[in-house]
């Protein structure tokens, strides 16, 4: 192999390697970014002030992938007011709420039953904003993790392309 082919040999690894890591880098830094907000907003909730609300709307959605992976979703929708202002959310909790298990939705869509009075938390700031369920849970983590799994594997896998293909 001549010199000039090698050089373009490595200098294509690295193309590779920076577009490589580049792109799983981008997206980890995006979900990071967005899971951070997530877990700030469910840390911030539980010193939020409180409305008394009502249940509008209690039902369980299905959605499935090309993969054929299914998952289940609690959608619950509520009116309060805060101010003489009133208010419709959907948020039931900051982080996952989908899930693989029918049951568990239709277990948490259960605890709120279309008509029952439920206390909101809202955002002072943006009081359109609001959660049935405040504070970190187990999900509010889960973007937040995505996003530094895949920032890992751009740094890790970026240099072992340039390595390897050597």
């Amino acid at each position: 192999m001549s010199t000039q082919t090698a050089k373009r040999s490595v200098w294509g690894s690295c193309i590779e390697a920076i577009l490589f890591g580049g792109i799983f880098l981008a997206i980890g830094f995006g979900l990071s970014f967005w899971g951070w907000n997530i877990l700030q907003n469910a840390k911030a909730s539980s010193s939020w002030p409180t409305a008394e609300g009502t249940v509008t709307a209690s039902d369980v959605t299905y959605s499935s992938n090309a993969d054929g992976g299914e998952s289940y979703s609690p959608e619950i929708s509520y009116q309060y007011t805060t101010n003489n202002v009133g208010y419709e959310s959907h948020t039931i909790k900051f982080g996952e709420n989908s899930y693989s298990s029918r049951r568990k939705a239709e277990g948490i869509a259960s605890g709120y039953p279309i008509g029952k009075k439920v206390i909101v938390y809202y955002d002072p700031q943006d009081p359109e904003r609001s959660v049935l369920e405040p504070g970190v849970s187990g999900g509010s983590y889960i973007v937040l993790g995505i996003g530094i799994l895949f920032g890992i594997i751009g740094l890790i896998t970026a240099p072992l392309i340039v390595i390897f293909r050597k």
